[in-house]
This record gives C-alpha cells, structure tokens and sequence, in this order.
C-alpha cells in the first residue's frame, strides 16, 4: 500500500464499518467450524449416547437407530459436501485476517477506475459467496461447481440487498487525470462507501455527477466530512482532492430540497481551460456551473428513504442471512 498520509487517514475514518465488516466474518467461521465440527462427530456417536441414557430398559426393545435419528438432529453430509464447506470457511478466514490491502485499491496511472473498483469489489466479495455456499450447503440447496466458483470471485452485481447494506467501505488512490468519477455510481448503493484520494491536479468538481437525493457526496481537501460520510446510514462517496479544487457536502439527511442538502466550501473563482485526462476545459467548466446550480434549485417532496433511516425487513434468504451477520457485527452503531 503506497505510503500516503491521506490514505491512511481515509482508511481511519471508515475503520469503525471496516471493522464490523472483520468482526461479521470471524463471527461467521465461528459458527461454521461448529456446524463441521458436529459433522465429523462419529456417525455412531449420538446413537451410543442414546442408548447409554436410556439404559438397559432399551436393550432388545428400542430401536436406537431411529430414535437416535428422530431426536439426534442433523443429516450426516458426504466427504466432498464437507470438503466444500471447508474450503467456504477457510474463504472466510482468509478474508477475515486481511489487512487494509483488503479495503485499499490502487489505479496505475493510465488505468481505468471502474475495473480497479469493481476488481476489489470482487475479492471482499469472496466473503458473501463463501457465506452463500455454507448456508445453500446446510440446507441441502447447493449447486455444486455453479456456487463453488464463487469463492474464487464474487462481483458487486451479484451481491444481494442485504449484502450491500453489510459492504466494507474501500479507499482507491487514483490520479487525477484517471479520475472518472461518475463511473462509481454502478456501485453506490446499500451502504456501500467509496473514499477517492486524488494524486496531482484533477477536474474542479468531480464528484458532481454523483449526487442524487440518497447518497452522501463530498470533495474535501483536508479530510473534513469524511467522518459524516462514515456516519451516514446509505451509500456515499468522498474524495480528497488537491488545493484549488472545489470543496462541497451534499448530506441527504438534511432534507428534502437540494439547495438544503449542498453545501458548498469552495468554488474555483476561474473557470479551467486546460484539459485534464481528456476532460477538456469546457467539460470541467459544465461541472462547475452543475454544482453552482443544485445550491439554488428548490425541489418540494418529502424526504428520499435513505434520509429516513427506514429499517429494511429483508424476505430473501440470502438477505436474512446478510441482515443476521449484520446484528452480530453490531453495524448499527457505525452506521
């Protein structure tokens, strides 16, 4: 990870969501090594017990087997079935003892944003698709090579509702001039945050393209907003950009009119003219004036869903599953 005072600061903001993230998945092997260890019990073994507890008044009488069956519990799985779970929870594992490298993404100069991101994406994806095949398995639903291949890579467009609101935030250092911002707004959803730390110049206002009612945005040069962006309870995008750039919050929870959710720091007083990556002055200009322009459009309604904090009652299986590591990271309190 290269050694930038910025990035270590956006990956400080959002360590409490980090974290919860971290804490879900070790949660998780837990239970998971309990489940095998359960299976690899001796296939004998609740039979035995039994009929040590019922004592000699079974003997000859009592079909241990059966009953052993009936009250004992769970269906013994194959070899290859546990075999799977095993290479699920050593996913897990791995995923869980990652360090910032997991929630870090770095653009080569010259590389696009969006594969970089939706790259990384994929790998802490790893964690839900090894989930998804320990719960598919224990229920009897697994699909054999068709889940299996998602321990190796699990994108973004996959992740249920319930796993968006469980997403790690991710920090991607990028130059200025491979900044394409409006290409994160794929991934923008559930509780999914996105920290940009910007190298050299880039456009004054890059971040604008971004915001709709629901999700929180903010360029800042010294790392001011970043921890209400952490805060927030929905998607939210931030970026730490170079001196002479425009410095601005659009905060979702402030209300239902635009020019009550943007705040703006900062404005360039000149309009650019030099292209920068390809954005040609006039490009980087048509920002400028969008920005200027949401802080003075009025818009009646009430309040986007993301602003009321509404709790979302998860129906899918995988959602519950994703809604009940939720609880057990305690997400709620660094939402």
């Amino acid at each position: 990870m290269p050694s930038d005072d910025r990035v270590e600061l956006a990956l400080n903001v959002l360590a409490g969501q980090r974290d919860a993230f971290r804490a879900a998945l070790g949660t998780t092997v837990e239970q998971v090594q309990a489940f095998l260890g359960e299976q690899r019990t001796s296939p004998n073994g609740g039979v035995n017990r039994l009929a040590a507890e019922l004592g000699p008044f079974a003997t000859g009488r009592m079909d241990t087997d059966l009953l052993a069956e009936l009250f004992g519990g769970s269906v013994k799985l194959d070899a290859l079935t546990i075999e799977t779970i095993e290479k699920a929870r050593d996913t897990m594992t791995e995923l869980a003892r990652r360090n910032h490298d997991l929630f870090f993404a770095h653009v080569p100069l010259g590389g696009d944003l969006r594969t970089t991101v939706a790259k990384a994406l994929e790998e802490i994806g790893r964690a839900f698709g090894a989930v998804r095949i320990f719960e598919l398995t224990r229920s009897g639903s697994y699909g054999g090579n068709e889940h299996a291949r998602s321990l190796g890579a699990f994108p973004f467009h996959k992740w249920s509702k319930g796993e968006r609101r469980l997403a790690p935030p991710l920090v991607v250092a990028v130059d200025g001039a491979d900044l394409r911002a409006e290409l994160l707004a794929d991934f923008l959803d559930g509780m999914q945050k996105i920290i940009v730390v910007v190298r050299g110049p880039c456009a004054p206002a890059p971040l604008v393209r971004l915001i709709t009612p629901g999700t929180f945005v903010v360029q800042t040069g010294d790392g001011t907003g970043l921890d209400r962006l952490a805060a927030y309870a929905g998607p939210g995008v931030g970026a730490l950009v170079p001196d002479g750039t425009a410095r601005f919050t659009h905060d979702p929870t402030r209300g239902a009119e635009i020019k009550n959710r943007l705040t703006i720091e900062f404005v360039p007083p000149k309009e650019p003219r030099l292209s920068v990556g390809g954005r040609s002055g006039s490009q980087q200009a048509e920002e400028l004036r969008q920005l200027k322009a949401l802080a003075t459009v009025p818009v009646a309604g009430a309040g986007t869903p993301a602003a009321t904090g509404a709790p979302v009652t998860p129906s899918d299986p995988v959602d519950k599953l994703a809604a009940w590591l939720l609880s057990q990271a305690s997400l709620s309190d660094v939402a």
